[in-house]
């Protein structure tokens, strides 16, 4: 081969894979839309606003879930988030865009903030008129990525653990639970990483201290019920040994069922009969 021709050859290779390179670096609109999506489209073929609702504002309404599937543009779902990731998706609909965002470029590393911006803030806006809201995804962004407060953070933390478990954290009994409702309410809110350790502490102790006093309790109340019962036993074993029960039941039975109170020795065999059973009892009691 000639020199020439060998290098016009090497020349052509180098082109051919900086061209290839180059493609292998932009950004796939119709990917990164399908991994989106998979977040933020669920169920919008019969709901227009589904985009505005979970990737736009709470203002445009909660979508509705029961039965729903995640949706993607076109037949292949490798770049769709599934459902096992989409569990720990904030429900907060900026909070969930940003959240989707970061796990698609995951999935998309050749794409960037900037590159789903120009391509999905568009189909956000038009969502949201689609629900008869105006807003400006970028400005929302914006407000969202400021850094929160620690009492702000501390408030969405047990605003968030309030609703997951309950009064008295009725829905955390078991650790599982509550470990489990502690991630997803830091998942949820967005910019208090370091207050998560602070929180964690406090809502554990607190949590553990509702736990004592309840079972306290509970026992006080048991402690209560068997004093009950030994001072009722004690009482009958001391009827018993004066023949006190025996007697009141004999005068009561004299008094209410004999028509001549007990005046004859017949009624008064009968009644010491009737109350018999006195005797039984007490010598179990014995």
């Amino acid at each position: 081969m000639k020199l020439p021709n060998l290098i016009f050859t090497g020349f052509l290779g180098c082109m051919v894979a900086f061209s290839a390179n180059a493609a292998a670096k932009k950004c796939s609109r119709i990917n990164m839309t399908r991994c989106l999506d998979s977040a933020c489209a669920i169920n919008i073929g019969v709901n227009p606003a589904a985009r505005c609702q979970y990737c736009g504002t709470a203002s445009a309404g909660a979508p509705a879930t029961k039965g729903l599937s995640n949706v993607t543009v076109g037949q292949s779902t490798h770049y769709a988030l599934t459902d096992q990731e989409l569990k720990v998706a904030p429900s907060d609909p900026g909070k969930r865009y940003i959240w989707a965002t970061t796990e698609c470029i995951k999935k998309l590393p050749s794409c960037t903030t900037d590159d789903v911006s120009a391509i999905y803030d568009k189909l956000i806006e038009q969502s949201c008129k689609s629900a008869g809201i105006s807003i400006q995804i970028a400005n929302t962004i914006e407000n969202i990525n400021e850094k929160p407060t620690k009492t702000k953070c501390t408030n969405t933390f047990n605003a968030c653990i309030n609703t997951k478990c309950g009064a008295g954290f009725d829905a955390c009994t078991t650790d599982a639970d509550f470990d489990r409702f502690i991630a997803e309410c830091a998942t949820d809110a967005t910019g208090c990483d370091e207050y998560i350790a602070d929180f964690r502490k406090t809502v554990t102790a607190e949590r553990q201290k509702i736990y004592a006093n309840r079972e306290k309790a509970v026992q006080t109340l048991v402690e209560n019920y068997q004093t009950v019962r030994k001072n009722k036993l004690e009482n009958a074993q001391n009827a018993c040994n004066n023949k006190t029960a025996s007697a009141s039941c004999v005068n009561t039975v004299c008094a209410n069922n004999m028509p001549g109170k007990c005046e004859e020795d017949t009624e008064k065999a009968m009644a010491t009969q009737l109350c018999k059973f006195y005797d039984v009892a007490c010598t179990v009691l014995k």
